[in-house]
């Protein structure tokens, strides 16, 4: 029997440990009860609001960035092909039209040259034609030009 005693006296305290451990956690359950848990989101609103202004920056860089490609878009001119092409044919014609014109003044005085000596030629050739035609006047003229006194 003794046991028996034993075994009673140690169910006795096992059940006294756990009618303590029962009081415990009603206890804790009546202070969990009552406790009021608040949830903290400053960290979370902290790194929103950050996020959102980062981001409120960046659509304000785009829309700068759109407003300059606006403006320079507005301002640029479109030609078609053909106004580029028709540009650049007039240029070419008027360069080789004033390059011509330049070769022809810088051949002015060789033409000049050119006819000064062919209206002298023809202009002996008809006076010799003259002096042979009429021997008198040519005696004349060669008196003329060599005086054979002075006076």
């Amino acid at each position: 029997m003794a046991k028996l005693d034993e075994i009673a006296e140690l169910l006795t305290e096992e059940i006294k440990g756990f009618e303590n451990s029962v009081n415990r956690m009603e206890e804790l359950k009546a202070f969990l009860m009552t406790y009021k848990v608040q949830a903290d989101t400053s960290d979370i609103d902290f790194i929103l609001k950050r996020y959102n202004n980062h981001q409120k920056k960046a659509v304000e860089d785009q829309h700068k960035l759109m407003a300059n490609v606006v403006y320079y878009i507005k301002k640029s001119i479109t030609l078609p092909k053909w106004a580029i092409k028709l540009f650049w044919g007039l240029l070419v014609c008027i360069i080789l039209v004033l390059g011509f014109s330049v070769y022809k003044v810088s051949q002015i005085s060789n033409l000049e040259q050119t006819a000064y000596g062919q209206g002298e030629e023809k202009a002996v050739a008809h006076f010799r034609a003259f002096f042979e035609a009429s021997p008198k006047a040519s005696e004349l003229y060669q008196e003329w030009r060599e005086p054979k006194s002075k006076k």
